[in-house]
């Protein structure tokens, strides 16, 4: 029997029986392309043998998944299952609600006028074809459509193509968050989104697929604006289906954070070498702060306007302070002894106290947020200023390891130019001297300690202490859990 002459019956319709539809179903439901061929091939020959000039299309898709189940397992057939059936034909709905059936060759025809070969262009039609078959559409707003094709544009040949497409239809190239009244709104951003995630603890590749399928999924809505409490909605229900109930709650905790009208301050303390400025400025970025101050900045800006003779410990390091009180024939045979390194550097955290509580204070008057990081914040000595108007999350980095602190002295000084490793490296000692100092007062004034020794887990383990500082806030406010 030729195989023109098999017909596929869905209901009053019939189709011609052809193996690439087949096999295109296959591919997208996760079965190789040899594999695919193969079982395609084996069908045809089955309904052959019998005899047969029509099957319905049901029988067929019921065939196809046994044979995809067997060859690439239970998910293979379950997504074929989902996918809209290969033979019945897709519907596009334009504006006023008509109807014209999906047809690759008019769209490819109109990628061609983009100077796209002819091949090219029906790769990208078929990429979306393929793309609404697989999520089980059986029609498409014209719109998202139109979307779907500027998106596979991009990933294939780059926003430049895309542009060009979106120009030629006189598309808005954006999807617009629009407030209650609709008399304002800003564009969608899957950057934004996908920092978003990463700041509740997603790895990057997550983050940014989850805003992607945020970005598809809004699109086929048909329309070109949206409220933001439907994209939250969204995005928390697709955190919660790729990484669960936790995140999920993790990503309520950030919103909160960020609707708050409350300034947020974040302080980041430790001894030199432990990563603070790294740190806070990718928790910067994650929470959504663009402000970060170091208090090395606030002592260098003091130091221009404090002479050496009036106040020569201002304008020693934290870690060699305590030299500076001595008497000049002290200085030679003097030993960093703990108590000594320890008085010296509370006598600096002390002269820098008024500065810092002027930065905090003045964010506060603002109402911005701040990441500020620093030697010189010490849990229960600096910063004195009152927090009654601001959520504030304190936290301590530290590096357990002596071998692991000191490699970081070389790794900071091949990144940046700078002091060199090996004054910080001389005085060792003293700066081990401070961390012990700090870790003491964290304990005594139960402020978080982060470990940095690798820092990916301390950004995580740092959101996590401004998210619980918020989570507990809510929870002792009236009404909280």
């Amino acid at each position: 029997m030729k195989r023109r002459d098999l017909r596929i019956v869905d209901g009053e319709r019939r189709h011609a029986f052809g193996l690439g539809p087949l096999v295109e179903s296959l591919q997208a439901a996760g079965v190789s392309t040899d594999a695919a061929m193969r079982i395609a091939l084996d069908v045809e020959k089955h309904y052959r043998q019998r005899g047969d000039k029509s099957v319905s299309l049901a029988e067929l898709m019921a065939r196809l998944g046994r044979s995809a189940g067997a060859e690439a397992g239970a998910e293979a057939a379950e997504a074929l299952a989902r996918q809209t059936p290969p033979f019945v034909g897709l519907e596009v709905v334009g504006a006023g609600g008509r109807r014209d059936g999906f047809s690759r060759r008019r769209l490819a025809a109109s990628l061609e006028k983009l100077d796209l070969a002819f091949k090219e262009a029906h790769g990208v039609v078929r990429q979306v074809e393929l793309g609404l078959r697989a999520d089980g559409r059986r029609e498409v707003p014209q719109r998202e459509l139109y979307q779907r094709v500027a998106s596979a544009l991009e990933a294939r040949y780059g926003r430049d193509v895309r542009a060009r497409y979106e120009a030629a239809l006189a598309l808005a190239a954006e999807l617009v968050i629009v407030e209650e009244g609709g008399t304002a709104g800003l564009p969608f951003s899957r950057g934004v989104l996908a920092q978003s995630l990463l700041a509740v603890g997603l790895d990057p590749e997550l983050s940014h697929r989850l805003a992607r399928r945020t970005e598809d999924q809004l699109w086929r809505l048909g329309v070109a604006e949206v409220r933001p409490e439907r994209v939250r909605a969204l995005v928390r229900r697709l955190v919660h289906e790729e990484a669960g109930e936790e995140f999920a709650r993790r990503y309520d905790l950030l919103r909160a954070l960020r609707r708050s009208q409350r300034p947020v301050i974040v302080i980041v303390s430790g001894a030199a070498g432990v990563g603070k400025s790294v740190l806070a400025a990718e928790l910067g970025y994650r929470l959504g702060i663009p402000r970060v101050v170091s208090t090395d900045s606030v002592r260098q800006a003091l130091r221009s306007l404090i002479s050496a003779e009036l106040s020569p410990v201002l304008h020693a390091s934290s870690y060699a302070a305590w030299r500076a009180e001595l008497l000049p024939d002290e200085v030679e045979n003097a030993k960093p002894k703990r108590k000594r390194v320890v008085r010296g550097f509370q006598a600096q955290v002390h002269q820098m106290g008024t500065a810092i509580d002027a930065i905090i204070g003045r964010h506060l008057t603002e109402g911005t947020s701040l990441v500020v990081e620093g030697t010189h914040l010490v849990p229960g000595l600096s910063p004195r200023v009152g927090f009654e108007a601001a959520l504030v999350a304190e936290m301590v980095l530290a590096v357990p390891d002596e071998d692991d602190h000191r490699e970081n002295f070389g790794r900071r000084e091949a990144r940046a130019k700078g002091r060199p490793s090996a004054e910080y490296l001389e005085h060792f000692p003293e700066i081990r001297m401070i961390q012990e100092f700090v870790l003491k007062q964290a304990e005594r004034e139960g402020v978080a300690v982060v470990d940095t020794a690798d820092l990916d887990r301390a950004v995580e383990r740092a959101v996590d202490v401004v998210l619980d500082a918020l989570a507990a806030e809510e929870a002792e406010a009236p009404g909280g859990a």
